[in-house]
């Protein structure tokens, strides 16, 4: 599934088969995964460079994602995105099928829900007993080409199609509970997108509008359209998270931290963490 690499950001757990160089899809049970993980390992929270797809097939169970408790039960499929922060829970005859990929092993879905952070794209679902079947049947397809997986160009682009179809699949079957890119405000997803490319570059309201070519007014009015929130709300909220995400899931000194994120004094750093998330670093880190 994947390595640690250490102390380097923003991916700390990257793509990483075992024992199939160049496999461009893992099939693999959650029991396995946890079983072959060092007990300190499974306490770690991980941010994970890669795709992941959970089927529960038995038991029930909670998995934390970006510090929330997603609830497992047989039938629930969860969709964990590149950059989200994860911990594996403990839970005696708690299993699900697992599929796990990089970004570049398949192509985006222009007609799905833009995902982002705080989003309300779907990521959770309940399966019925026949689309169960259904996605157990394109897994097990995966998993048997997966046994047969020679490093060639064409047994990695069969593997990649077996995963384009499958998420082509979901994306017809699944109900989209979530507001569209359609029925959206073109500027709340351009803002959005510009946010998760430039969010190391400390940027403002004002200098992300400038960049696109939108007044701080039309982003305000897209943002309250889209999220009843500000524009400042919505980029203050992201950058929230991905501080939440390197002070526990990382041991760099906080004022590494900060200097990352575009915080030049430390104290200024400490006063944001103190104003959005009600704790300084230092009882954030300690309850991580």
């Amino acid at each position: 599934m994947g390595v640690a690499h250490g102390d380097e950001r923003p991916i700390e757990i990257e793509f990483a088969p075992q024992g199939k160089p160049g496999l461009p899809v893992e099939v693999l049970r959650r029991s396995a995964l946890v079983a072959r993980m060092a007990s300190r390992e499974i306490a770690t929270r991980q941010r994970v460079g890669f795709h992941q797809l959970l089927l529960c097939t038995q038991g029930a169970g909670t998995h934390m994602v970006d510090f929330e408790p997603v609830v497992f039960e047989p039938g629930t499929m969860v969709r964990i995105h590149p950059g989200q922060v994860q911990r594996f829970l403990p839970h005696e005859g708690f299993d699900a099928r697992m599929v796990v990929w990089p970004p570049e092993s398949h192509h985006a879905d222009p007609t799905a829900a833009a995902w982002y952070p705080g989003s309300s794209a779907p990521t959770r679902w309940q399966l019925d007993a026949r689309l169960q079947q259904h996605v157990n049947e394109w897994i097990d397809g995966l998993e048997a080409e997966q046994r047969r997986f020679k490093n060639t160009p064409i047994h990695r682009s069969l593997m990649q199609s077996m995963l384009c179809s499958m998420l082509m699949r979901l994306a017809i079957e699944l109900p989209d509970a979530s507001p569209t890119g359609t029925r959206l405000p073109q500027a709340y997803l351009d803002f959005r997108q510009i946010i998760e490319t430039s969010l190391y570059e400390r940027p403002t309201v004002v200098s992300l509008a400038h960049e696109l070519g939108y007044s701080t007014r039309t982003l305000d009015r897209a943002c309250q359209q889209a999220s009843g929130r500000t524009a400042r709300d919505i980029l203050d909220d992201r950058l929230t998270l991905e501080v939440r995400r390197l002070l526990t899931h990382t041991d760099r000194p906080f004022a590494r931290i900060g200097a990352e994120l575009g915080f030049t004094d430390p104290s200024n750093f400490s006063k944001f963490v103190k104003r959005n998330l009600g704790q300084v670093p230092t009882e954030i880190r300690s309850q991580s």
